[in-house]
């Protein structure tokens, strides 16, 4: 995949200062006074904050753009002087780095990378021990945000002194006393009916409220939320695909946000490194309507989520082909048949889910038999050639071919574990909730492992022809790093540092490899989506909450819970979606986010194929609205007797959509719209879509479309509208 930015390793660059333009790295920003809403001034202030001691200590940038009217900034929210201005906080040797970073030797760099992003780099040496600290921010002056990871080096000549609290984020906000403050944040993925729903935390004085993911895996608690205190706020993203942990604190007048990696307590050999969470901030300003998303969700499309050849990834229209109805049963002759019967409904991608390996059964038995030769992988009876007939298949018929792996885990009676025992971290009595005793962590922290595994899949890759190479991980680590951890010489969080560093190095160096390869980010159904994977890959499969549903035919409810996700995931990035059952107007649009996954049985002699076209030609219409602003103008909850009403408007092409949902227990017909971004003194052309024909055009007046009242006589029922400003 060729992203805008080119490719850096997740570990400690040698030289941070001269990479070309590395994975938006980051560092921090907060609001002043003295910001009006100028890049240049937002630059400087970036360095203000950071304690370099004034502004004109440092030159002003060249070739920044003077004004980004994106940029939303408060002059409420100022960065408190406390750690000196650094947005972040450690303890070294038992003392809070407060105590004595002024001391330390510092070098201050800014560099302009493109038209949009500065790169910041400010670097931090103990003249005692040793330690560097580099911080390493991007600023985006496009949109306002500001992103940056951080990086321990020991340049020592002994073991350092204890690294422990490491706060990748530590701001203190000035807010006014007597705000109120909420945290607007998403359910986590947990396989529940709730997932991804929004819902909001008061922040009480005085009080502290914390939160962090569960059992290593970063998206069960979700990792974007909102800091709301009333004439402003900040939206915050953490990267780190292990177990981070924040909190906010409201005291009189201030809100303070602490977010890092849980548990580490470490020293640092000679020469080592260990690199921080990736922390992303927008600060916003009298927000509303949704605003402050969107000026996110423009950060996550112009500088976050990957591209390939200058376009931004999306979903494809994709068919899971026998695997959700076949399973242990899947052969080469069944997803030959299913491909065969699909051929000409518009599917852009083909996948073949976990059922291919040996094993007994094939899922989750077979997982840990990766490596070669390539043939000992495949069931030999049910896909006796592999995967390269089912593979060249799909693309004669002008598709990508989606592949399943779980590179992660290892079943201990298998290969992996029997030739190489030193690259499982194995724990046998591991069995939280009894699912997966019996496996293993693949240890991605030991380098020959890591690169056993590279070699694998990139072979695989190239022999099966992927295009998009599907990524899971059904197994919860935080006790397979924490058992490593105890031995040796027990340093805590070391092995999920190396771990979670190599996870990434190793997506970067299967997309360098393979240019025009996609990641899909599964992890049992949404468990590992944050910023860092978010910048690697897209999201196919959500959750697995919807699982259980569809299974006992209860499609209403899978519907809803296709809504709600997309209700929630929709506010920090678009194009995350899931499986989806039935061919109705209804269905296929409660399921469609940007791109869609049908799980039909398309053989059969009365699947409703003309019927389904048409949903697919809706789909591929209907997806270039997805990257405009985002709206939710109804209900954010599971109320069967509500509507859902979601609106994407683009105003540069002054066009958008509204897609409205009657759920199945509503008692209304209709529904009184408040749209967004829609110039009342203009006249637009508005299309009706009922089912999937045209039912309807008018002329309206932008002030009539902004009341606009929808209509559906079906319950369960849904109506998509266009619109388009006459004259574009």
């Amino acid at each position: 995949m060729t992203n805008r930015i080119p490719y850096r390793d997740a570990s400690v660059p040698e030289n941070v200062n001269q990479l070309e333009q590395p994975w938006n790295l980051p560092l921090k920003i907060m609001n002043h006074p003295i910001c009006k809403i100028k890049a240049d001034a937002f630059a400087v202030l970036s360095l203000f904050v950071l304690g370099v001691g004034g502004m004109s200590a440092i030159a002003e940038p060249s070739g920044v753009p003077a004004e980004s009217n994106a940029l939303m900034l408060d002059p409420l929210a100022c960065q408190s002087i406390r750690n000196e201005g650094f947005p972040f906080s450690f303890v070294y040797g038992g003392r809070h780095s407060s105590e004595f970073l002024s001391g330390w030797n510092r070098t201050v760099d800014l560099k302009n990378q493109g038209d949009t992003q500065l790169v910041h780099t400010v670097t931090l040496t103990d003249p005692v021990t040793g330690l560097e600290v580099k911080a390493v921010a991007w600023i985006y002056t496009d949109t306002g945000g500001v992103d940056w990871t951080l990086f321990f080096t020991n340049h020592g000549k002994s073991d350092t002194p204890v690294i422990e609290q490491v706060n990748a984020v530590d701001v203190t906000f000035n807010t006014a006393p007597a705000s109120p403050a909420v945290l607007h944040r998403l359910k986590g993925s947990r396989s529940a009916a709730e997932d991804w729903m929004p819902f909001d935390q008061v922040l009480p004085a005085n009080e502290t409220v914390a939160f962090a993911t569960t059992n290593g895996r970063s998206s069960e608690e979700c990792p974007f939320f909102n800091l709301d205190w009333g004439t402003g706020g900040v939206i915050a993203a953490i990267g780190w695909s292990g177990q981070w942990g924040a909190s906010v604190n409201r005291g009189e007048g201030t809100i303070r946000l602490q977010a890092g990696m849980q548990g580490t307590h470490l020293k640092l050999h000679p020469g080592e490194s260990i690199r921080s969470p990736r922390i992303l901030l927008q600060c916003w300003s009298k927000g509303g309507k949704m605003d402050e998303y969107n000026a996110f969700r423009q950060t996550m499309m112009n500088h976050i989520m990957p591209r390939m050849d200058g376009e931004l990834v999306v979903p494809p229209v994709a068919y899971t082909l026998e695997s959700y109805r076949e399973g242990v049963n899947s052969s080469e002759a069944i997803a030959l048949a299913y491909i065969e019967a699909a051929k000409d409904l518009g599917f852009e991608a083909m996948w073949e889910d976990a059922w291919w390996m040996k094993g007994n059964p094939s899922f989750p038995n077979g997982v840990g038999n990766y490596g070669f030769p390539l043939e000992r992988v495949p069931d030999p009876v049910r896909f006796p050639r592999g995967l390269k007939p089912v593979s060249d298949r799909v693309h004669a018929d002008g598709s990508r071919f989606v592949l399943w792996f779980e590179p992660e885990r290892v079943v201990l009676t298998n290969e992996i574990a029997k030739e190489h025992p030193e690259w499982v971290i194995s724990q046998p009595v591991y069995s939280p909730n009894g699912e997966w005793a019996g496996s293993g962590l693949f240890d991605l922290g030991n380098p020959d492992a890591r690169k056993f595994m590279t070699d694998y899949l990139n072979a695989a890759i190239k022999e099966y022809g992927v295009d998009i190479l599907r990524f899971d991980f059904n197994i919860e680590p935080l006790l397979f790093w924490q058992s490593k951890d105890s031995d040796g010489d027990s340093r805590p969080g070391i092995s999920e540092i190396r771990w979670v560093e190599v996870l990434y190095k190793m997506w970067d160096d299967l997309r360098r490899a393979n240019p025009q390869l996609v990641i899909d980010n599964c992890a049992s159904g949404g468990r590992r989506i944050d910023l860092e994977t978010c910048s690697r890959s897209i999201v196919l499969w959500r959750t697995d909450g919807t699982i259980s549903p569809i299974l006992g035919k209860n499609f209403n409810q899978a519907a809803m819970q296709d809504q709600l996700m997309s209700v929630g995931l929709n506010r920090y990035f678009p194009n995350a979606i899931c499986s989806v059952f039935g061919t109705s107007p209804y269905q296929v649009r409660s399921g469609f986010n940007g791109g869609f996954a049908s799980s039909e049985d398309v053989r059969v002699a009365d699947f409703p194929r003309e019927t389904f076209k048409q949903a697919i030609t809706e789909i591929k219409r209907l997806r270039k609205y997805y990257t405009g602003n985002f709206y939710s103008l109804a209900a954010e909850d599971l109320n069967p007797a509500a509507w859902c009403v979601m609106q994407y408007d683009r105003p540069k092409s002054g066009d958008g959509m509204v897609m409205a949902f009657r759920r199945h227990q509503s008692q209304e017909a209709t529904f009184p719209c408040q749209l967004q971004g829609i110039d009342s003194k203009a006249n637009y052309e508005v299309n009706f879509f009922s089912g999937y024909d045209l039912s309807e055009t008018k002329i309206l007046p932008g002030d009539a479309l902004q009341g606009l009242v929808m209509k559906i006589d079906e319950c369960p029922g849904s109506q998509v509208i266009e619109y388009k400003k006459a004259g574009k």
